[in-house]
């Protein structure tokens, strides 16, 4: 794939185009083409009912709403938001989540336009497939890159040699040398087949893979996957004040569990005109949600995630003129069985267990109207089922809610686990998040009920405690939220693929991975759609390797005076909540 600055393409590159863009369309169509970035102009736009979206609704979605503030764009001054607790992990390539690197501190190689999902450039200038064998990648790379002024490597040009360092240790190919578990590199699946990268001239970097990726452009553009210098291996991951960045801020303060500053990169402007707006980006951990909305109420923060309906209402009396920005996200939680553990070997277990939750009730407890059904593959995506088919699907149907419960006892009886005797685990879920302990506590319920002999434990742990049992696999069942990557395919290869860096389910399947090989060296789209229509029909009547429990919703408050927003709001926007700070701004109405 190629952008404006390059127009070489071929049949392999426009393939890339295609998919995404049909991606984004599909996003935008399920989000709710009525809410535009045009309007409303400023204010919450709600219904009358407690914490309503208009067009919100249990199950189908919920409208992409972008508010555009009215004023002239002003600079200086200090952005700040409320967090947990502050990043532990500092390595890009290992995290399991948004870190240090995520705020506005690095940047991708690619970028997705965030309602479209069409690739955009960003570090990359051009990108094409160089050869008929499409083994062979080429990018050119920015010019005006330059680190931030810290650390050993302070101001020196970021060149091809440090993208090329980036795909390689991405996709764990310094596993063995730097005795990393290949598993802990979350994103390899972004970098799917690459057998080398290498700079071949201060901005060209030529990849070479072992046999086609039809997704590799697309991988590019996750949003876990910002770039570092090639030294951190010999600066190391400990102290975040040494990290030099190339995004438009950099570490100024890091207080383990107070907060985070960075400060302007004054050189950002040379490869983004015009950005950052803010001189500071602040991080303050608040222990809790109801101090994280006092803060915001108070102004000492200007953004704020409101989850529920109830936190809507109250920031709507409190603050009035603040901006409520709404889409369906590409996060989506679930539970998902360990293929290790005794019960969950057995598909009729599986099958019983996704057949006798209640989803509607799990969702409208937490989130209320606007989350939207999702069975494998998520409805953002043009080859995903769309939330009217899932929700007259087995066990998704609450119409047929009663008759899917009585199949899931006989599929457990005939398992051996009459009533669910038998059957003892534990749910290992990060406490820290308000979701998955309402979404734990009434799966455990709905067991219960379902199959009374059945136990069901909760393993709820710490943000520090969660990582490494989820990474290796060391669980029964987990309970958890996926960020999409920006690909059908990649996606799927990535959750459930043998040799997926996020199947945590360790899940070891051969007909899962020899379908997903074949779609992600399918170059024509409509074959590759084809492929993942089995893909998920086997999910749901073969495999059943996660219950997903919802295409998630996404309610972000920001402070009236608080411009540009609409900039980053849509379905890509995921981590973007805070990695693209440098293009919002302080309004002079």
């Amino acid at each position: 794939m190629t952008n404006s600055v390059s127009t070489k393409f071929n049949r392999r590159t426009v393939l890339q185009g295609a998919g995404v863009s049909a991606l984004g369309l599909a996003g935008a169509a399920l989000l709710g083409c009525g809410g535009s970035t045009e309007a409303p102009k400023s204010g919450v736009p709600v219904s009358g009912k407690a914490g309503g979206v208009v067009g919100a609704t249990s199950g189908g979605g919920l409208p992409l709403v972008a508010p555009v503030v009215q004023g002239k764009p002003k600079y200086g001054g200090a952005f700040t938001t409320g967090v947990t607790s502050t990043a532990v992990q500092f390595d890009s390539h290992t995290a399991l989540g948004g870190i240090i690197w995520h705020k506005g501190v690095s940047e991708r190689v690619l970028e997705p336009h965030p309602v479209t999902g069409v690739i955009q450039p960003h570090v990359a200038t051009s990108w094409e497939v160089a050869d008929k064998e499409g083994l062979t990648l080429v990018f050119k790379i920015h010019p005006k890159l330059f680190l931030h002024n810290v650390g050993p490597n302070a101001g020196r040009q970021f060149t091809a040699a440090d993208v090329a360092w980036n795909m390689e240790r991405l996709g764990g190919l310094y596993a063995d040398r730097l005795s990393i578990p290949k598993a802990s590199f979350q994103r390899a699946t972004m970098v799917l087949n690459i057998i080398k990268a290498e700079a071949v001239d201060p901005l060209t970097v030529k990849v070479t893979l072992s046999k086609p990726n039809s997704a590799f452009f697309n991988g590019l553009m996750e949003n876990r996957t910002p770039l570092m210098p090639k030294e951190m291996d010999d600066i190391g991951f400990k102290d975040p004040l040494k990290m030099a960045g190339i995004g438009a801020y950099q570490v100024a303060e890091w207080i383990k569990d107070q907060r985070t500053v960075f400060k302007k990169n004054p050189r950002y402007t040379e490869f983004r005109s015009g950005e950052p707006y803010f001189d500071e980006f602040r991080e303050a951990v608040v222990p809790d949600t109801a101090a994280t909305q006092a803060a915001f109420i108070s102004g000492q923060t200007q953004q704020l995630g409101a989850e529920t309906p109830q936190a809507i209402d109250l920031i709507r009396k409190a603050k009035p003129d603040a901006n409520l920005y709404t889409w369906v996200d590409g996060n989506w939680d679930y539970f998902r069985p360990s293929i290790n553990f005794g019960p969950f070997k057995d598909f009729r277990v599986r099958k019983a267990l996704s057949l006798a939750i209640d989803y509607g009730a799990i969702n409208d407890a937490y989130y209320g109207p606007g989350w939207g059904y999702q069975a494998a593959l998520s409805p953002g995506f043009p080859e995903g089922w769309k939330p009217d088919k899932v929700k007259t699907l087995p066990g998704y149907n609450p119409a047929t809610k009663a008759a899917d419960r009585a199949e899931a006892q006989k599929l457990l009886a005939a398992a051996g686990f009459p009533n669910g005797k038998g059957i003892n685990f534990s749910v290992l879920f990060n406490r820290s998040g308000d979701y998955i302990v309402s979404h734990t506590t009434l799966f455990q319920g709905q067991m219960s009920t379902v199959f009374p002999e059945m136990k069901v434990n909760q393993g709820g742990v710490d943000s520090a405690a969660f990582a490494v049992p989820l990474a290796e696999g060391r669980f029964e069942l987990v309970g958890y939220t996926n960020t999409v990557v920006p690909d059908a395919v990649l996606e799927m290869t990535s959750q459930y693929h043998s040799k997926g860096s996020r199947n945590y389910g360790q899940g070891n399947f051969p007909a899962i991975d020899t379908l997903l090989d074949k779609a992600i060296g399918e170059l024509n789209k409509d074959a590759r759609t084809k492929l993942m229509e089995e893909f998920q029909t086997k999910f749901m009547d073969e495999w059943m390797l996660s219950y997903v429990l919802n295409a998630r919703p996404l309610r972000r408050i920001l402070a009236g005076n608080i411009g540009g927003y609409e900039k980053v709001a849509g379905f890509w926007n995921q981590y973007s909540a805070s990695a693209q700070v440098g293009r919002w701004y302080y309004v002079d109405k």
